[in-house]
């Protein structure tokens, strides 16, 4: 495995902060993302075993690419994006594709969770006259309910990242 230990561990650490900061404040801010991007490009690039800063390069522009799309068309966040790019840094091409399917997979059966526990909880006619009572009391109070119904994708992306690392140890042991 690429750097063992200690870059599963710090891979491990960069994601845990990820999915708290964002699960906190929706946002995943440029003083985590853009150290950790540096970080995997030295480290890819100075330790022996590697990925090397081709690999690196490569795997931050995959993952830039990643979101980049949805985040023009105004679904999702920079945040995102900037975190998978600097995941790519880290983990190269094949295997942020690998952590991005993974992390999509979970994040669609964790939205489908969130949406069932939210209308479980409050019942489908409830839950339209919460949202047409919040729209009458304007825009910012709409956008507070449906905070409320988002999972942040930082927290998908840190479990699939953490299940993939575990293999990884795994594999090389």
């Amino acid at each position: 495995m690429t750097g063992g230990y200690d870059f599963a561990a710090l891979v491990a650490i960069f994601m845990a902060l990820c999915a708290t900061t964002d699960y906190r404040t929706r946002r995943i801010p440029n003083w985590l993302t853009v150290p950790a991007a540096i970080a995997g490009l030295v480290f890819s690039a100075v330790t022996p075993n590697g990925i090397g800063l081709l690999a690196s390069l490569a795997g931050f522009a995959v993952g830039m690419s990643l979101l980049l799309l949805p985040w023009l068309l105004g679904g999702g966040g920079m945040g995102d994006v900037k975190m998978l790019a600097a995941l790519g840094t880290w983990l190269g091409p094949m295997w942020i594709l690998v952590a991005f399917g993974i992390g999509s997979i979970l994040a669609a059966f964790g939205m489908v969770a969130v949406l069932t526990l939210s209308t479980l909880s409050h019942g489908f006619s409830s839950t339209r006259k919460r949202y047409v009572t919040a729209a009458a009391a304007g825009p910012s109070t709409v956008e507070a309910l449906k905070a409320r119904r988002v999972l942040p994708f930082a927290l998908p992306m840190a479990l699939a990242t953490w299940l993939l690392l575990a293999w990884m140890l795994v594999a090389a042991a």
